[in-house]
């Protein structure tokens, strides 16, 4: 008996939406720049792409995957904490005054030489001190 003429049997093939590789990406990048958050830098850098790999993962006429809508909100949430936060640090700097800034630039020195044994002045060819100065005449404080 011949089990292959008599049972054309094919199991039903599932289509994958063509975007979920691109959705996917942009889910991981989303989620990595809220977990990159208090580097500043990286949460823009990965939310942008995330936004732009969410856009790629809709085709024309299709309604975007779960994974695209969670990437946009991460990458749109945590871009816009690390402007916050951007924003909260050169408010602090900005509004501190002349005597502050130049003692935070000792205690930086002092910290840089208990670390490394270095003088700053060694290390970066100016103390910190000597650069919080210069920002502060720059500020006109």
């Amino acid at each position: 008996m011949d089990y292959n003429n008599q049972n054309n049997y094919r199991p039903p093939q599932i289509y994958q939406h063509p975007g979920t590789t691109f959705a996917t990406i942009s889910m991981v990048l989303g989620l990595g720049s809220i977990f990159t958050l208090f580097t500043i830098y990286l949460p823009i850098i990965l939310g942008s792409l995330s936004i732009i790999f969410a856009i790629l993962s809709t085709s024309a006429g299709q309604k975007a995957l779960a994974a695209a809508k969670v990437g946009i909100c991460t990458a749109i949430g945590s871009m816009a904490l690390a402007a916050v936060l951007m924003c909260m640090i050169m408010g602090m700097f900005l509004s501190v005054s002349r005597e502050d800034l130049i003692q935070f630039g000792q205690q930086t020195d002092q910290m840089i030489e208990d670390m490394t044994g270095v003088q700053s002045e060694d290390l970066m060819g100016q103390s910190y001190e000597d650069t919080m100065r210069s920002f502060a005449d720059a500020m006109g404080k």
